[in-house]
């Protein structure tokens, strides 16, 4: 079972070059994921109100053109599976028949009295049904974030009420404004995001006045954390169009 949504890029939505933001392609992602779950009775609302929530922990995404002003898209989601702890899911989003995005997740199922990792329900993977996973490169099963390297170029952030959901925490998509931020920062000439994966590791709670980001360079590109002292939020790696690196 594949879910489409259908998208207009808006002039909000867009960086100073007319290239989709971060966060808004990320949003995207998880409008149809949200709305999937709807279809299938896995709906936010219910699961909230049942003690649950899913939580996407991982994320890799290729950019292959950057969505501009006023194109129309068609924005696709399906499961890929389960196994233990996690449930896959992947993205694509289309302009006509091109693919401009691609993205492979996984996602946790949150007790949220206990803030504790369950296993999601057994009739989930049935329920949302399942679909072949995009063929590419990337495993996000087995990619593994730099949790100790040293930031070369590191930026401070202030946190914003309107940067916070209603399970309390930031914002998952927030946090690629923050990326983007952060790339602005360390290159003033600019920097377009051509692929990235991003691991979410711990939510980032109310009364987190700022929070510091800070990059590296990694193999063919960049890697990232978003942290506040010894707290870790967020790591991951990406790479800039070639033109823009």
């Amino acid at each position: 079972m594949k879910v489409e949504l259908e998208k207009q890029t808006r002039f909000f939505e867009l960086k100073a070059d007319f290239s989709l933001r971060p966060r808004a392609l990320v949003n995207y992602l998880q409008e149809v994921a949200a709305i999937h779950s709807e279809q299938v009775g896995f709906g936010a609302q219910d699961l909230i109100n049942s003690g649950n929530a899913w939580v996407l922990h991982r994320i890799g995404v290729q950019i292959h053109r950057s969505p501009t002003l006023g194109e129309k898209l068609k924005v696709l989601t399906w499961h890929t599976g389960q196994k233990a702890f996690r449930a896959y899911r992947d993205f694509e989003i289309l302009c006509g028949d091109e693919v401009l995005v691609s993205a492979k997740s996984f996602w946790l199922f949150i007790d949220l009295a206990r803030k504790k990792i369950v296993r999601p329900p057994k009739h989930a993977s049935e329920t949302y049904t399942q679909e072949p996973g995009i063929d590419w490169d990337l495993s996000i099963d087995e990619w593994k974030p730099d949790q100790k390297a040293v930031p070369e170029h590191v930026c401070t952030i202030p946190t914003r009420p309107s940067d916070y959901d209603p399970l309390g925490h930031v914002n998952n998509a927030v946090y690629f404004d923050y990326l983007e931020t952060l790339i602005a920062s360390a290159f003033p000439q600019g920097g377009k995001i051509q692929s990235m994966v991003v691991q979410f590791s711990r939510e980032i709670p109310r009364g987190v006045e700022a929070i510091q980001a800070g990059l590296w360079p990694q193999d063919e590109g960049y890697s990232f954390r978003i942290f506040s002292g010894d707290n870790i939020y967020s790591t991951g790696e990406f790479q800039l169009f070639s033109n823009e690196q």
